[in-house]
């Protein structure tokens, strides 16, 4: 391996690994899945939460948490299924990429692709739309090696299998039905090759798709939620313009590169490097404009043939607008980085002494506390990135490789210098470690009110049994939502404790023990 391919596989691997590990279930996606992954592994997969989940993400995530179980904790093992799937999405768009403009063209969909905004946070959470992400993949290579090789069908049907068990049957199905408009409207794909493989694709599909039925049938799963066909039910509270709406931010600078690459492709558009990505595109947008649950998560998808087109876009651009997206991509994360080591002196050091204040307010619990390996791992990555500009090259790449690695170092760099006072704000371990100080391992915890999302980190955090409602436990925890107003329980509780994450003021758990207990 050439060291240029080495350093941007590694360039890929920095992107990946920090936020995977070594932090608890944040609030947010994070959690959602997290719960849906602890229900399905204690023994709830019969319960309406869970019943008939797409298994591949969980199945995953599960075979990635017990290998890791020996040195990683549950949350942290299971968020690894992310990264690997986001590694597929890589993988199988920048050899997409490679069919359909040539070998260059791989690392810069690769390129394109990490640097887009939308994917940093969604690619590093417990996040079961990943698995969708890299079924969406498969079958995007598939359709763009069609023309050139029979086994492009192969992996059509490959892709449709996965994207069925993540729990995607319109987008399979949609995925399958471009890929027919495909050959039969575009001469670029009416090869033999194409005929052959298409064919082989269709079978695989269908195949796949009567397993899959077959299988829900017998195990007596509703086709409804196991499909995910909820999703597209009713039109009473669509947002059809919410995902243009986010693509604004959420892709970029994919974007822009990719409207270059359809202006200047303009009277080629029937090319496969043209109708290929922007069919997938407009197709999705337009399935997606009846989701009746629109959300960040499900737009990772949009990114695929976006990443495409701007890959040629980035081989084809001017000079002038390489250099103002790089000169751009380095003020501004040269920027980030300076501000995330202001807020890192507020936060260990104490200085200045106003920001540390709203630090405090923002329920940052250690403000003040030096963290020597906090200040060395940011020393290293802020290095690491001078000396990526300092050595840099001039190439076509130059301009989305600066981007890309200006996004991986400030990520990083958060990373390095805040992943700990975060997980302290974000997550429920300081609550849970509150209840394991007050009730012994062998007693139970009923609860009131507490959420079922709330009631599972809190048992995953503390290791106490908590129930759904009051079963004969000597302890009681109530949850409520209304700022400084105590809950009103019986007179046979005394409370003992009341606290909930730190900064959050509308969100209080208070715990009772009963009275004469023992």
């Amino acid at each position: 391996m050439s060291p240029a391919r080495l350093g941007l596989l590694l360039l890929c691997l920095a992107w990946l690994l920090p936020g995977l590990v070594g932090h608890a279930p944040w609030k947010g996606g994070d959690s959602e899945h997290f719960v849906r992954l602890w229900l399905l592994q204690h023994g709830d997969a019969a319960s309406q939460a869970v019943a008939g989940t797409p298994p591949l993400y969980y199945s995953v995530a599960t075979t990635t948490a017990w290998l890791t179980s020996a040195f990683l904790p549950l949350a942290d093992g299971a968020r690894l299924a992310s990264g690997l799937f986001v590694a597929a999405a890589l993988f199988f768009v920048a050899r997409a990429a490679r069919m359909l403009y040539g070998v260059e063209a791989a690392w810069a969909a690769a390129l394109t692709l990490l640097g887009c905004m939308g994917l940093l946070v969604r690619g590093h959470e417990l996040n079961a739309a990943t698995a969708q992400f890299a079924a969406a993949a498969v079958m995007l290579y598939g359709i763009a090696a069609l023309p050139q090789s029979a086994r492009g069908g192969g992996w059509l049907g490959g892709g449709t299998a996965l994207m069925l068990l993540a729990g995607g049957a319109a987008e399979a199905a949609l995925f399958v039905l471009l890929a027919v408009a495909l050959y039969v409207g575009c001469g670029g794909f009416r090869t033999p090759q194409a005929r052959r493989g298409l064919a082989l694709g269709l079978v695989l599909a269908l195949v796949a798709a009567g397993l899959w039925l077959g299988y829900l049938a017998a195990q007596d799963v509703p086709f409804g939620r196991a499909l995910n066909l909820q999703r597209w039910a009713g039109t009473a509270a669509l947002r059809p313009l919410f995902y243009p709406g986010t693509l604004g931010w959420y892709a970029w600078p994919a974007w822009p590169l990719a409207g270059w690459a359809l202006y200047r492709e303009r009277r080629q558009w029937r090319s496969p490097g043209v109708a290929l990505p922007a069919a997938v595109l407009l197709g999705l947008l337009l399935l997606y404009a009846f989701d009746r649950h629109p959300g960040e998560e499900q737009g990772l998808i949009l990114l695929l043939p976006l990443a495409l087109l701007g890959a040629a876009g980035l081989l084809s651009l001017r000079r002038g607008a390489a250099s103002a997206l790089l000169w751009f991509a380095v003020m501004l994360f040269g920027f980030l980085a300076l501000v995330l080591w202001v807020y890192w002196a507020a936060h260990d050091l104490g200085l200045p002494a106003r920001v540390a204040g709203r630090l405090g307010r923002l329920g940052m619990t250690q403000v003040g506390t030096f963290r020597p390996w906090a200040l060395a791992l940011g020393g290293i990555v802020t290095l690491a990135w001078i000396v990526f500009l300092a050595r840099v090259r001039r190439s076509p790449l130059r301009p989305m490789l600066v981007w890309t690695a200006g996004m991986t170092f400030s990520w990083g760099l958060l990373m390095a210098l805040f992943q700990a006072p975060l997980d302290q704000r974000l997550s429920y371990a300081g609550v849970g470690q509150a209840l394991a100080a007050r009730v012994a391992p062998a007693e139970c915890i009923g609860t009131l009110h507490v959420r079922r999302q709330q009631r599972v980190l809190l048992a995953y955090h503390s290791g106490r049994r908590l129930m759904a409602a009051d079963r004969g436990c000597d302890w009681l925890l109530v949850e409520t939502r209304e700022r400084a107003r105590e809950p009103e329980v019986a007179s046979r509780w005394l409370k003992v404790w009341d606290g909930g994450r730190p900064g959050e003021r509308d969100d209080r758990f208070f715990l009772y023990a009963r009275r004469g207990r023992g």
